[in-house]
């Protein structure tokens, strides 16, 4: 294939949503909006976490296992090793982020920056709604721009 008419055909599509992406754009009138918005504000805190100065950034076995567990009240959360601000949801909500180093470094593996991935999984574009065939009662998003697909889980999984 001509590299030139690839690297072409991937600039024009930059910034649009793929046309492959089907579902329902979440706006505040949608039955999962809160939810949606809630993990995206949890989101934006866990993936904006920074590694302190002089942490150790390789990984150990530990950490594939390991759960950061989030308390977001509508006030923050200034206390506590995971501090949370603010948000304008009228309820508390809790979040879990599963194995974050090692998500973090599979980013970081497959040269995707934090920024880039923050504004495509909880920037302030909606999610889409994606309904699978599976009876599992778990719901299931798009990012905005399809690149990426959420998923929640239940406590059994």
């Amino acid at each position: 294939p001509d590299r030139r008419a690839i690297t072409r055909n991937a600039k024009r599509k930059k910034g649009r949503r793929r046309s492959y992406i089907k579902g329902t754009i979440i706006n505040d009138e949608h039955e999962q909006y809160t939810l949606a918005l809630g993990m995206m504000h949890a989101m934006r805190v866990a993936i904006g976490r920074r590694i302190a100065p002089g942490e150790r950034t390789a990984l150990v076995l530990d950490d594939f296992m390991s759960v950061d567990k989030y308390v977001l009240p509508p006030g923050g959360m200034n206390h506590g090793p995971l501090p949370t601000p603010p948000h304008n949801l009228s309820h508390t909500f809790k979040f879990k982020d599963y194995s974050p180093m090692v998500f973090r470094e599979i980013r970081r593996i497959c040269g995707l920056e934090d920024s880039s991935y923050m504004l495509s999984v909880c920037g302030n574009r909606n999610f889409i709604e994606f309904i699978p065939n599976s009876k599992s009662g778990q719901f299931f998003f798009y990012s905005h721009d399809g690149k990426y697909m959420i998923k929640t889980q239940t406590p059994e999984e």
